[in-house]
């Protein structure tokens, strides 16, 4: 890890030695990501190969589970938009979020989250934006390696005419303010040159500019543990033993036959013998042999046994179980309750990183309220988590009529309006539900009292 920025003096190297692994892992992973998966694992495929004593070890089925595990994480952790509560106008928050796209950079976010370990997002005059891992350098205090005293953000940029970048562009973040540097680069020896440029912008934040999410970590380090390590080796695996069933059932799958020597017929000009299928092949006894089809059994239970216990470790070791599984139940429909039981791993896993990050994430949106004008109280800022899996309305229903004791619990006016129904569409609605209430009741029919009558017309007589 770095202590000081000693590094990008001239003649330093870019990325520096003891940052260099992290940077590949970060490379590696991306293209995982990216399903490029024959590009990653040839050359493991090939020491495979090799061992077996097998020629083909040009793997051409992709099976991306990393993707697959990054994009499962983000929609648990917020899939579905977490909802912001504060004492100030939640409403200006809200729209300023909706303005910056603030959801789609958070789902963003937690995707780097689990390939990289680590993402990184940057508050830029008065908007929000994300920086690849890939060119983060966290400056940490010698004295505790946890303490992060500043954020580099460094890359190369202006290409030649080969394509070469020629300089390196450099920011030095410190809370409140923002150092920019360019350097001179030579990227064939990613050696760094003399400074050419550098200007101090005051960013007049109470934080650093740089807010960083990260995934589990441990006191040996500052960055986060990705989710691709520990099922890289399981996936590789997984892959190999589909590519060599493949080959097997494509190498017999060819149609064979089987038949007596008179069913082949002798080729004069290119002096081959050939089967001559719309011949008849007279069998003389029951001795004899048919011409029929060869049928070839491989035995593949093992190679498929195997791919099962490799899958059940990788459902396991990458806390997403029955997630991995969803859509491939064929339609059954399953409860609320039920939906929720069978997402406890891959749940607690999204807790656990919502967990982590919650103070981050206000401490961004606070920064971002902040040099938009709006003044928004970290301590008042409230975030609600949701768990992205879809609400079961009916068992939601029946839980608040049962806390009610059977009583409503929502008005006729709510209830359409959660159909999706507009004010004046409501107000219709109502008007025709109480009309054809009104017709479908009976007519009153009112009795009246003859001797009453007759009182009545006797005392006006004797006034």
């Amino acid at each position: 890890m770095l202590t000081n920025l000693n590094w990008l003096d001239n003649g330093g190297t870019y990325p520096p030695a003891s940052e260099k692994k992290r940077i590949e892992r970060y490379k590696l992973h991306e293209q995982l990501f990216l399903s490029e998966h024959l590009n990653v694992l040839k050359e493991h495929f090939h020491e495979i190969a090799r061992k077996t004593r097998k020629k083909n070890y040009d793997v051409d089925t992709i099976i991306n589970y990393q993707q697959l595990l990054s994009k499962k994480t983000a929609d648990f952790v917020c899939g579905e938009p977490p909802t912001l509560e504060t004492e100030q106008d939640t409403d200006k928050l809200d729209k300023l979020l909706e303005r910056q796209r603030f959801d789609t950079r958070l789902y963003e976010a937690f995707i780097d989250v689990s390939r990289y370990g680590n993402a990184i997002l940057k508050i830029v005059g008065k908007n929000i934006t994300a920086v690849s891992p890939q060119y983060w350098f966290p400056i940490v205090d010698k004295t505790d390696l946890k303490t992060i005293t500043q954020h580099v953000i460094a890359y190369p940029i202006t290409p030649d005419g080969k394509g070469k970048m020629t300089e390196l562009y450099v920011e030095i973040h410190d809370i409140g303010k923002i150092e920019q540097r360019t350097y001179s680069f030579d990227s064939d020896k990613n050696e760094i040159g003399k400074l050419l440029d550098s200007k101090v912008e005051q960013t007049n934040l109470k934080d650093f500019a740089i807010q960083v999410l990260t995934n589990i970590t441990h006191s040996g380090s500052v960055y986060g543990i990705d989710d691709y390590a520990i099922i890289n080796s399981i996936v590789a695996k997984i892959m190999w033993r589909l590519h060599c069933i493949d080959n097997v059932l494509d190498k017999h799958s060819e149609p064979s036959l089987s038949g007596p020597s008179s069913a082949l017929s002798y080729d004069e000009r290119f002096q081959k013998y050939y089967l001559d299928l719309g011949k008849f092949f007279m069998r003389n006894s029951t001795d004899d042999p048919d011409t029929k089809y060869i049928t070839w059994d491989g035995n593949l239970d093992s190679a498929y046994k195997e791919i099962d216990t490799l899958l059940t470790q990788l459902y396991t070791l990458s806390e997403m179980g029955q997630a991995f599984m969803e859509g491939g139940g064929g339609g059954n429909a399953s409860s609320g309750t039920a939906l929720k039981l069978r997402m406890v791993s891959p749940r607690i896993k999204a807790a656990r990183l919502k967990s982590i990050n919650t103070a981050t994430v206000k401490q961004v949106i606070s920064l971002l309220a902040l040099v938009n004008g709006i003044s928004i109280d970290y301590n008042s800022l409230r975030i609600t988590w949701n768990d992205g899996l879809p609400d079961d309305e009916v068992e939601e229903t029946n839980r608040l009529i049962a806390a009610t004791g059977g009583k409503a619990i929502m008005s006729q006016y709510s209830a359409l309006k959660s159909m999706g129904l507009t004010d004046e569409q409501v107000e219709a609605e109502l008007e025709q539900m109480a009309e054809e209430q009104a017709n479908s009741m009976p007519v009153m029919l009112s009795s009246v009292d003859k001797h009453e009558d007759e009182e009545l017309d006797d005392e006006e007589t004797d006034e």
